[in-house]
């Protein structure tokens, strides 16, 4: 077995391998034979009957023949406790199990099997006996279906009348030099060492190291055997010959340019990592230099903004202080901001038309006072403001 082999066989998994035509003959032609009277048992059942069939133990031995130890395996897809009855202290239970067998092609045959147990004071041993019965009976009804050498026979009415006229041999004596006597397995130690040392061998061998390609170009004017390198000139006519052998060995080797095929595309792949990470850094500056214009923009935009919002504030509230000066008044319900009014307008009635540092006499008061007006200072003194003088006896006298 070559080394491609070995590594093909190992990397496969159980239900991949293939039967080779004469073992899957021979496994045929013994699937073929029908049981004999020694590997059929009977017990009693319901009504004084007899029934046959086969013990476990039998079974599995039977398919340990037909397939080998590490040629097929059974698996429990599903268990369910039927019923659980407890009647007079003692407990009755039912469970059933599908067990599914494999062979090591992928081949396997699923069927049902069912336990009972009835009569144990123990629930725990009951439900033991109950599960252990369902999986024994559903591994032999899938067994069956591989053909007559693992019970399918026993099923057929006529085998059976037939086979229970042949007597029975007698098991042969037990042999004392074939039953384990004493621990470990010296052949099986010996073999499973063999096999180890064998794998280390094959492990620690030099593997020919070979020298990468090298282009070459062939001159189309001189012959198609004739196989020139870039430096074919300073080369000597020895080293070319060899060249050439070792170019030709290389190329019929298909690991060697499998490999030389994965680093051209390594190296592509870098390549392109490498012109796809210079890209992104520029379009990264590029961005970063648009958003440090975009936001020297925004500012000058932002302060002008302010600017024309803080003059157009300053033009609202005068415009509204104007137009409240400008409001007509109304004597009912007067109110603090209509007094407020009053008196601005009272206070800028007698500055309008004038100029700033000119002065005028202004009414005279009832008490014959003059009230006057100083434009610079902006303060006047209004009639409602002198206090009214209170005529007493001595003033009408």
């Amino acid at each position: 077995m070559s080394s491609e082999e070995k590594s093909s066989s190992a990397s496969r998994c159980f239900g991949q391998f293939t039967y080779t035509a004469e073992e899957y003959q021979a496994v045929q032609d013994a699937l073929r034979q029908k049981l004999g009277p020694e590997y059929i048992s009977t017990r009693m059942a319901g009504g004084g009957q007899k029934v046959c069939y086969i013990e476990g133990h039998r079974v599995i031995s039977l398919a340990n023949e037909m397939f080998g130890y590490n040629g097929w395996s059974h698996s429990i897809s599903q268990q369910n406790v039927d019923f659980v009855d407890l009647i007079n202290g003692k407990f009755y239970v039912g469970v059933s199990a599908f067990v599914k067998v494999q062979l090591k092609d992928g081949s396997f045959h699923e069927d049902v099997g069912y336990g009972v147990s009835e009569g144990l004071k123990s629930k725990a041993l009951s439900l033991e006996k109950a599960r252990k019965e369902a999986v024994t009976d559903g591994m032999k009804r899938a067994l069956k279906c591989f053909g007559n050498a693992l019970g399918n026979c026993i099923l057929n009415k006529e085998y059976l009348l037939a086979i229970n006229k042949i007597p029975k041999q007698p098991p042969p004596p037990l042999d004392p030099a074939r039953t384990k006597r004493t621990e470990g397995e010296p052949s099986v130690e010996k073999a499973r060492l063999g096999s180890l040392l064998r794998e280390e061998s094959l492990i620690s061998a030099p593997v020919p190291v070979r020298t990468p390609l090298e282009p070459r170009v062939i001159n189309q004017n001189q012959s198609h055997s004739e196989v020139h390198t870039p430096n074919a000139a300073d080369a000597a006519p020895g080293m070319k010959s060899e060249n050439i052998s070792s170019g030709s060995e290389t190329h019929t080797d298909p690991k060697q340019l499998r490999k030389l095929r994965q680093q051209q595309l390594q190296q592509k792949f870098r390549r392109e990592m490498e012109a796809k990470k210079l890209q992104q850094k520029q379009d990264r500056a590029k961005s970063e230099e648009e958003e440090v214009t975009i936001g020297q923009g925004s500012s000058e935009v932002g302060l002008a903004v302010q600017m024309t919002l803080s003059s157009g504030i300053s033009l609202f509230m005068g415009l509204r202080i104007w137009m409240s000066l400008r409001l007509p008044l109304h004597p009912e319900e007067p109110g603090p901001v209509r007094l407020g009014i009053i008196r601005c307008r009272r206070a800028v009635k007698p500055l309008r038309g004038r100029r700033i540092g000119d002065q005028r006499p202004c009414r005279t008061a009832e008490d014959g006072s003059r009230l006057s007006t100083d434009l610079s200072s902006r303060t006047s003194i209004r009639a409602d403001q002198v206090k009214p003088r209170v005529r007493t006896d001595k003033d009408s006298s």
